[in-house]
């Protein structure tokens, strides 16, 4: 379960977020659609735990995460999310295979599995500068399935991929919160909110 109360957001003078809420049950995926600089990037970082408001509040399975001091988030932020960037933060020097399996422990098995249904089957001893924008996104939202988090935010997942490999990834992503997870995503095209269960507008 997924909840935020009240939550403000600033830079100097720039408000980005201002009493903002959001309450949404387990097994749900959740689209939230703005302009670029709307504040969407900003928004995710706060419910994965990479950024925190300057006012409010946030629950994440029954665990209010503001009272966490940084130790405690940092751990429960590894046990509890995952997180797919906008630009893809893959090891430069291993493969797209070695991202999945040496940085969050998939099984080799597994890991070959989702490549391969990503149309990355081909790729999977390139390094990540042999990689195609676009096939290195894929990569990102790979690791972030196996990482097995019941919350994954994607930011911006579909970009630069073409509508087919866009529909597998989405295939993907809500397949993880109908397995019980929740998926929070962002996109900048209203179109792409049709994969979610329901959409906020920024």
């Amino acid at each position: 379960m997924l909840k935020l109360e009240g939550v403000y957001k600033s830079y100097g003078a720039i408000r980005v977020l201002e009493n903002f809420s959001l309450d949404t049950e387990q097994a749900k995926s959740v689209c939230i659609v703005g302009r670029s600089g709307c504040g969407k990037s900003t928004l995710l970082k706060i419910i994965a735990l990479i950024a925190s408001p300057d006012k409010g509040q946030m629950w994440l399975n029954g665990t209010e995460t503001s009272h966490l001091k940084e130790a405690e988030l940092d751990v429960f932020r590894r046990d509890n999310v995952a997180y797919s960037f906008q630009e893809p933060l893959l090891i430069p020097y291993m493969s797209a295979l070695e991202n999945l399996t040496d940085i969050v422990g998939a099984e080799k098995e597994n890991a070959v599995e989702l490549l391969s249904q990503l149309g990355l089957s081909e790729r999977l001893d390139h390094m990540p500068s042999k990689l195609s924008v676009g096939e290195k996104k894929r990569v990102d939202v790979a690791r972030a399935l196996l990482k097995g988090s019941s919350l994954l935010v994607a930011d911006e997942p579909l970009s630069n991929l073409d509508p087919s490999t866009g529909v597998k990834v989405m295939e993907l992503l809500n397949r993880h919160a109908k397995n019980g997870g929740t998926v929070v995503y962002s996109s900048v095209e209203p179109s792409d909110a049709r994969f979610a269960d329901y959409t906020i507008s920024m």
